[in-house]
């Protein structure tokens, strides 16, 4: 049985809103990670930080040290 243009037009409507809602915690990711290397740069310890956010210290060391290399790299 062959599809129908609706049953193709929502598959297509739900892999597109898949994408968007991806990208959307990509960039919320990227935003909380750059607020916790700032929050680590003004004096905030690792362990407040992971407290605070609910995150293991490695996984907040991990992007932190993400958003430093990123910064490193983009002022080369």
């Amino acid at each position: 049985m062959p599809a129908t243009e609706e049953t193709v037009a929502t598959l297509r409507k739900a892999v597109r809103a898949k994408k968007a809602a991806e990208d959307r915690a990509e960039a919320a990711r990227a935003a909380l990670a750059v607020a916790m290397t700032e929050a680590i740069r003004q004096g905030m310890k690792q362990s407040e930080v992971a407290a605070t956010t609910g995150y293991t210290r490695e996984h907040v060391r991990r992007l932190v040290r993400e958003v430093e290399e990123q910064q490193a790299a983009a002022e080369s």
